[in-house]
């Protein structure tokens, strides 16, 4: 299970400009919906919101995946947002965030999810993937980054 595999180029932001946490999730999820419109767009925001309320899925060394299981989901939906300064996520080490990944994924798959989160958060741990990242000026450069790290490491 790849990441690259769920990255497409209108799921992704670079040099985004955001002023709250709010704002950053409502325009993620917006470019969920536009490429997925069968998505419930209420639950949607509903159960991202109980999942920070939880805990704020900012994990730290800059990285945030917010994420929830939503019904109308039926597999993996991945938004990518790379913010040109760093925003306060109250990230478990509280460092501002700037590499978000915004995931859905389907109410009755918590497996997938784990395994899924469990990729996520270990790939963006390394520092190197997160410099490049961050030197990405177009959504095609972020998939292609994901690529080259995964065929490097998971091939």
């Amino acid at each position: 299970m790849l990441i690259s595999e769920f990255l497409i180029p209108e799921c992704i932001r670079v040099n985004m400009e955001c002023n709250s946490k709010d704002d950053l999730l409502k325009e993620l999820v917006e470019l969920q919906f536009k490429a997925h419109p069968e998505i419930d767009q209420d639950e949607t925001m509903s159960s991202l919101y109980e999942r920070e309320d939880l805990l704020s899925t900012g994990i730290g060394e800059g990285i945030a995946i917010p994420h929830a299981r939503v019904n109308s989901c039926r597999e993996i939906f991945v938004s990518f947002g790379l913010l040109k300064n760093g925003l306060d996520f109250n990230a478990l080490d509280g460092k501002p965030v700037r590499i978000v990944l915004l995931i859905l994924f389907p109410k009755d798959k918590v497996n997938l999810q784990l395994r899924f989160l469990a990729r996520v958060s270990r790939v963006l741990q390394h520092r190197t993937l997160r410099d490049e990242l961050y030197q990405s000026k177009t959504p095609e450069e972020v998939i292609k980054v994901f690529q080259q790290y995964e065929e490097q490491h998971f091939h």
